[in-house]
């Protein structure tokens, strides 16, 4: 059987760069949408200083050129530069302006889970975790020290609540805000990590399944022409080169106008009769969801039995056996009949099966000339024989000595 390659096991559903696509663009739209409201309601975000909208819009730019690739077929440090440009151009809106754009590092960690490895995937999370805290801290810090440099009146209306905590203990302010902020990150990183790693962990599973069901139907379909080869060759590749040298027999007979040549007709027309017998029988037996060996087998003997030279001994009393079991040990009988016919020159034959509390056991003698089982043997032949007996779990034993006959013993764990 030839050696084949598994079939390559894709990374992620074809479908995924299409559905991220789709959900970036959406993001885009409201995002722009939104910034052009704030533009528009200038009391929304007094805060906001126009430089804050150039930046923000910039990197929207960026990220809309971006969502028309994903290199999931590239090079792993090409797929590493896309996210890392991604997460970078998203965090500088983060932390450098007001109009942050937080939305989109998620999106950019969700595709990383595609793109890269896992263990890519962690220390990614992990370090814009980290840039995006300690750069907001940042910026907090400097936002609340250039407040705090400012009368206390005119922080009143922004400060309502927390000025008398932020004037007693910032640190405390500052902490809440990063604690809180912190929480919606890693809630949200470790929430759609995981559901993208199960994504195309299931996804390779199911492709690992498709590739080992087809690797199987290859398998299956090697196993059955070899099982057709054996057929073929046992049950009617005898018949049919016997059928041949009857058909050149009777060729030379009628060029020499004998009167031998009718019988050798009727010879070859008997011949091609036993080889349609042979394929109905195997089609049959196909077919049947039964198979008794105890009547197949005394049938195979009758072509024996009507050769006055040679005498026929049998007793078969075999237990109920699974198709599959009786169709190759039937085939097997056949095929040790008809090497003794062909080649043992035997005048007594010996077919005995039975069954023990182990196994079941089939034993096949005959008185011809034996030969020397040391020797490599040609043909198809006995190799076949052991191949069917092997198919069903069994064994064979082979024993013959030149000018003392062959036994062949099958035995078959019940």
């Amino acid at each position: 059987m030839s050696a084949r390659t598994t079939p390559q096991v894709s990374t992620i559903n074809p479908s995924i760069p299409k559905i991220l696509r789709y959900l970036e663009w959406a993001c885009l739209i409201m995002t722009i949408l939104l910034l052009l409201f704030l533009i528009l309601n200038k009391s929304l975000s007094n805060e906001t200083k126009g430089s804050d909208y150039l930046i923000s819009f910039c990197v929207l730019g960026v990220l809309a050129i971006l969502s028309f690739f994903f290199p999931i077929r590239r090079p792993m440090w090409q797929r590493r530069v896309y996210v890392f440009a991604g997460i970078s151009c998203v965090l500088v809106t983060i932390i450098f302006s007001d109009a942050g754009l937080g939305l989109f590092v998620f999106l950019y960690l969700a595709k990383s889970c595609f793109l890269l490895r896992r263990r890519d995937v962690i220390i990614t999370v992990v370090l814009v975790g980290i840039t995006w805290h300690v750069g907001f801290a940042w910026r907090l810090t400097n936002d609340l020290l250039t407040d705090l440099s400012k009368p206390i009146a005119e922080q009143q209306a922004r400060f309502e609540k927390n000025l008398q905590t932020l004037q007693e203990t910032p640190q405390v302010f500052i902490a809440q805000l990063i604690f809180t902020e912190l929480v919606v990150y890693i809630s949200l990183s470790v929430l759609i990590t995981l559901l993208c790693l199960s994504l195309v962990a299931e996804y390779r599973s199911r492709q690992q399944a498709i590739a080992l069901t087809q690797e199987v139907e290859l398998l299956a379909a090697d196993l059955e022409r070899t099982r057709i080869a054996r057929d073929i060759h046992d049950s009617l590749g005898h018949t049919l080169t016997s059928l041949d040298v009857q058909l050149e027999l009777a060729q030379r007979l009628y060029e020499r106008n004998s009167n031998q040549l009718q019988p050798a007709l009727d010879t070859a027309k008997l011949l091609a009769s036993q080889s349609l017998q042979e394929v109905r029988r195997a089609v049959t037996t196909m077919r049947e969801e039964t198979f008794d060996l105890n009547k197949a087998l005394p049938q195979l003997l009758e072509s024996f039995t009507s050769n006055p030279s040679i005498t026929v001994k049998s007793k078969i009393d075999l237990p109920q056996l699974p198709l599959q079991t009786n169709h190759q040990l039937y085939c097997v009988v056949k095929e040790g009949l008809e090497n003794i016919r062909k080649h043992s020159q035997a005048q007594v034959i010996h077919l005995k099966g039975y069954a023990s509390a182990d196994a079941v056991i089939l034993e096949l003698k005959d008185d011809g000339i034996g030969f020397d089982i040391a020797k490599p043997t040609q043909g198809f032949g006995l190799r076949g024989m052991q191949e069917r007996v092997q198919l069903i779990g069994g064994s064979i034993q082979l024993d013959s000595t030149p000018g003392q006959g062959s036994c062949i013993q099958i035995r078959i764990p019940r």
